[in-house]
């Protein structure tokens, strides 16, 4: 049965990023938007935010299995793989909490059986339904449903505690790490890894940008925070880079899910959740805190996180 320690306030003890900018440093997180030639036809989109997945090998646990990842898995694996390895304990009963965004576009593996469905310029859909049918790729789902970048972060690192894969815009991404405090404060898990990953640079991901009117750069990112008890992280020694989910004093700066935009791209869901690592890096820079970060997915309430140091909260 599970205890309720609401009032308990948590740590965050370990911190991951893979996006624009290379790697944590410094307190901040840098600017990489680039000329990247495959958006270069389309307005606007002549510049993106690019991650560098150099380390994604380290963390598959077969290699062929990179065939099966979107370009928001691999970025998630880089991300989530140095977070994973800071938790000590058993990973059969740590929490994984991920916000992810659309469904992202395939890389032409499904053309042949839209090709061969196609009348007069249109989809026939009794046509998908048989000759495309059998000219699908029946893995192609596996690399294409949201929800499995979640799956194959549990799969590769073997986390198989409480889990979550929260849909939506920046608020989502944000809304992770929230119910990832949640889960360790109700003792549902003695820790939780929470975080997001999102990739907006490829050709499909932009023409859905023109179609809804989405403005500024694509980016990419995923980012990952290990979250436990901050009584439990102090007992074992842990680092303990802020804390959350306390009582804190009136927060000194806030942070929003979209003030980053212009020097790192449209992060798409990822951008609450990088949002609460800006906060992490600028209180380890120095910066006043407690620091309130907030983000919010089109049409509702805006998520919100107090993120501080021990001494303030």
């Amino acid at each position: 049965m599970s205890r309720h320690r609401a009032a308990e306030p948590v740590a965050l003890t370990a911190v991951g990023y893979c996006g624009p900018g290379g790697a944590l440093s410094g307190g901040a997180l840098g600017s990489a938007l680039v000329a990247h030639a495959p958006l270069a036809a389309l307005p606007g989109g002549a510049l993106a935010g690019i991650a560098d997945t150099a380390t994604l090998r380290r963390w598959l646990v077969r290699k062929k299995d990179r065939k099966l990842l979107a370009r928001a898995a691999e970025l998630a694996l880089c991300a989530f793989g140095p977070v994973v390895d800071a938790w000590p304990g058993p990973r059969e009963s740590l929490g994984l909490f991920v916000g992810v965004g659309r469904e992202p576009p395939d890389d032409g593996e499904s053309e042949a059986a839209l090709a061969a469905s196609a009348s007069e310029g249109r989809l026939d859909e009794a046509a998908l339904a048989l000759r495309g049918r059998d000219l699908y790729p029946p893995l192609l789902p596996l690399k294409t449903l949201p929800n499995l970048v979640l799956a194959h972060v549990s799969i590769n690192f073997g986390i198989g505690g409480p889990n979550n894969a929260v849909t939506g815009a920046a608020g989502a991404g944000l809304r992770a790490l929230v119910q990832a405090i949640v889960c360790v404060q109700e003792g549902r898990a003695p820790a939780a890894v929470a975080g997001a990953a999102d990739s907006q640079v490829d050709l499909g991901s932009a023409r859905d940008r023109l179609r809804l009117g989405a403005s500024g750069p694509p980016g990419e990112a995923a980012c990952a925070v290990l979250v436990e008890p901050l009584a439990a992280a102090l007992a074992r020694g842990a680092a303990v880079l802020a804390v959350v989910g306390a009582p804190c004093n009136p927060p000194e700066t806030i942070i929003r899910g979209a003030d980053h935009h212009a020097a790192l791209g449209d992060l798409g869901v990822a951008d609450g959740a990088v949002a609460a690592v800006r906060a992490v890096l600028a209180l380890g820079a120095g910066a006043p805190g407690p620091i309130l970060v907030t983000a919010a997915d089109p049409g509702l309430p805006a998520e919100r996180l107090v993120v501080g140091l021990p001494a303030a909260c």
